[in-house]
C-alpha cells in the first residue's frame, strides 16, 4: 500500500508541474469532491467501518490504524487519514512506515488542495465572462448559465429578462422578471417590465376556438295524434243542414244517414244458348 500511495504521490506531482492533461484533471476533482462529500457527510464504506471497528478494540495496535488510514485514502478521503497516522505518530514515533505513510498521504491532500483552488479559481473566470456577456452583451446563453451559479442575482436578472425581450421570449422574460419582483418588491421599473412582458405574453396566445351550436334532429314522420284527428273526423256524423224558408224563417233539417250495406258477392246467373229465335237468356 505504501508503495501504490508513492506512485500516486508522485504523478500528482507531475501532474502539478506540467498540467498537460486539463480534462483528466477535471474529471479527478469531480470524483474527488464526490468523495470529499461522502466524507463529510460520514458516510464511509464497508472497509472503512471494519477497520474502525477494529482500531475502537485494539486502541494500541499500529496495524488497524494504517488499515484504517488506507480505506480512508481508497475513499478520497486524505485530511482523514492524515488526521489518523498522525495522532498514531505521537505513540509510534520511530515507525519508519507510518512516516512513510503519513508523508505520502499529506502530498495528497496538497496536491487535492492545489487542484480545487485551480477548479475554482476557473469557474471564477467562467462565472465572470458569463456575467459580463449577459450584462453588456443581452446574451441569453450567458445569463442562463450565469443565474445557475447565482441564482438571486437582481442585476442577472434584470438583465436576462431584457435580453430575453430582446430576443422575443416573453414568457421566459415574465419569469425573471416575477423572480426580480420578489426580491425587489418596491422597484416600480421592474413592476413595469413585468406588466409589459405579461401584456405581450397575452397577446400571443392563440384565439379560442368558438362554442359549437347545439344540433337539433328533426323528424319528419308526422305526429300520430294528427292521424287520430283525422280518423275521428271521417267517423264523426255530418252537422245538420240549414233550410230557410220563403217567409224569411229557418228550421233545421236533418240530414239523412246513408247505410251502407254490407257488400255480398254478386248472384249468379246461368245463360243458356237453348232458347228458342227471338229470345234471349
Amino acid at each position: 500500500m505504501n508503495g501504490r500511495l508513492a506512485v500516486v504521490a508522485s504523478v500528482g506531482a507531475g501532474f502539478i508541474l506540467s498540467h498537460a492533461q486539463p480534462v483528466a484533471a477535471q474529471a479527478d476533482v469531480h470524483a474527488r469532491a464526490i468523495a470529499r462529500a461522502s466524507c463529510q457527510s460520514g458516510k464511509h464504506s464497508d472497509a472503512v467501518v471494519d477497520a474502525k471497528n477494529a482500531m475502537d478494540h485494539n486502541p494500541d495496535d499500529l496495524g488497524p490504524r494504517m488499515r484504517l488510514a488506507d480505506a480512508l485514502v481508497d475513499q478520497g478521503c486524505y485530511q482523514e487519514a492524515v488526521e489518523i497516522l498522525e495522532a498514531a505518530e505521537q505513540v509510534f514515533s520511530r515507525n519508519a512506515e507510518l512516516t512513510g505513510k503519513l508523508r505520502d498521504i499529506r502530498s495528497l491532500v496538497t496536491e487535492q488542495t492545489y487542484i480545487e483552488g485551480l477548479t475554482q479559481a476557473a469557474e471564477g473566470a467562467k462565472l465572470a465572462r458569463n456575467q459580463l456577456r449577459c450584462t453588456k452583451l443581452g446574451d441569453t446563453a450567458a445569463c442562463e448559465d450565469a443565474l445557475r451559479s447565482k441564482p438571486d442575482d437582481t442585476q442577472l436578472l434584470l438583465a436576462a429578462g431584457d435580453a430575453l425581450m430582446q430576443a422575443n421570449r416573453p414568457t421566459e422574460a415574465v419569469t425573471a422578471y416575477r423572480h426580480l419582483a420578489q426580491l425587489k418588491p418596491g422597484d416600480e421599473s421592474v413592476k413595469t417590465k413585468l406588466a409589459s412582458a405579461e401584456v405581450l405574453v397575452a397577446k400571443n396566445q392563440p384565439p379560442a376556438p368558438p362554442p359549437v351550436a347545439a344540433t337539433r334532429t328533426v323528424s319528419l314522420r308526422p305526429p300520430k295524434t294528427a292521424k287520430k284527428s283525422a280518423a275521428v273526423a271521417a267517423n264523426r256524423p255530418a252537422p245538420p243542414a240549414l233550410n230557410t224558408q220563403p217567409n224569411g224563417g229557418q228550421h233545421l233539417t236533418a240530414t239523412p244517414t246513408v247505410a251502407v250495406a254490407a257488400l255480398s258477392p254478386p248472384e249468379s246467373k246461368t245463360y243458356s244458348n237453348d232458347a228458342p229465335p227471338g229470345q234471349t237468356n
